[in-house]
């Protein structure tokens, strides 16, 4: 196959930018790790689908956090993403904007 063709089956990677309320970091680590508890198990169900990775980085703002989900459905991120603002956690962090991406072409080292 053409390295630029598109393969059959379709990868996507979402990334969500999430701007993280500055009060949750004040809430102590006992108080977020019954807000998060929950909120981790409602968005299990949908890890079966949904590979799901949080980052944040130095060059960001210092409350700015991107999710990276990836999978072979957007109907399914879209589903854990819903999951995720319904959540009792998402009182504090509120989505900024989402990209979506499809991965469509290998990279390999030549030479």
């Amino acid at each position: 196959m053409d390295p630029r063709e598109r393969p059959e089956k379709r990868r996507y990677v979402v990334l969500v930018f999430v701007d993280v309320n500055p009060d949750y970091y004040e809430l102590g680590e006992k108080k977020r790790a019954d807000l998060t508890a929950p909120h981790i198990k409602e968005l299990t169900e949908h890890l079966k689908y949904v590979s799901l990775v949080s980052l944040r980085g130095t060059g960001l703002a210092e409350d700015t956090m991107i999710e990276v989900l990836e999978s072979d459905s957007l109907i399914e991120i879209e589903k854990m993403m819903d999951t995720y603002k319904a959540g009792r956690k998402a009182a504090y962090g509120r989505i900024k904007n989402v990209i979506v991406t499809e991965k469509c072409m290998v990279r390999e080292m030549t030479g």
